[in-house]
């Protein structure tokens, strides 16, 4: 599977229901326009929206049909879990991570964030399998184990977005609400591959 089969297989779970994926992705995106420049409070409430999406989204891939009601059903999604704030708290231990390696130099961070990628997904599958406790540092380890030879790969994937991003920035921010749904269900798509042993490139 190449990086152009893995949007299109995410353009096809949208088709016909984009406002629903347009409104999984609406609380991040507000989120992102309103605090972004306010340090803290953009972690917290970003990393809130962030589990909303990707165990929504999640959700939607695996059976196939989009949320009746996307907004509730992410909202709900985001304190879902056995233990509500263990993905929240995954999602801020990652960001310290990530930011203490890049303290070092940008490119070490760069290279942790990769790797840390898959941490909330597999949090979730282990939450699936019945585990109401994951542990936080061991959900990172795997994470690392899973992307071993996959940084390089997951980084191109990343920069194949920076158009949209660019279109999305010269249309005020609006162009945010088509992009922040299609990236997240991309890196969904992007883990099931992982987990099966696609060929990505």
């Amino acid at each position: 599977m190449n990086f152009q089969l893995l949007k299109q297989k995410t353009l096809r779970s949208f088709a016909g229901n984009w406002a629903a994926a347009i409104l999984v992705g609406l609380p991040f995106v507000v989120i992102t326009y309103f605090t972004s420049s306010t340090g803290i409070i953009y972690i917290i409430l970003s990393s809130f929206t962030t589990v909303g999406m990707v165990f929504t989204f999640s959700d939607w891939f695996a059976f196939e049909q989009a949320p009746t009601t996307p907004l509730t059903t992410t909202f709900r999604n985001m304190l879902s879990t056995p233990r509500p704030w263990g993905p929240f708290l995954l999602c801020i231990v990652v960001t310290i991570y990530t930011f203490l390696w890049s303290l070092l130099l940008v490119v070490p961070g760069i290279i942790k964030g990769l790797a840390y990628s898959q941490a909330l997904f597999i949090y979730r599958e282990q939450v699936i399998r019945g585990e109401s406790t994951p542990d936080l540092n061991e959900v990172i380890t795997e994470s690392r184990q899973l992307m071993d030879g996959h940084k390089l790969e997951l980084f191109w994937l990343n920069l194949s977005f920076i158009g949209w991003a660019f279109l999305s920035v010269l249309t005020l921010g609006l162009g945010f609400l088509w992009l922040v749904p299609y990236y997240v269900g991309t890196m969904v798509n992007y883990h099931a591959a992982l987990r099966v042993g696609a060929d990505l490139i």
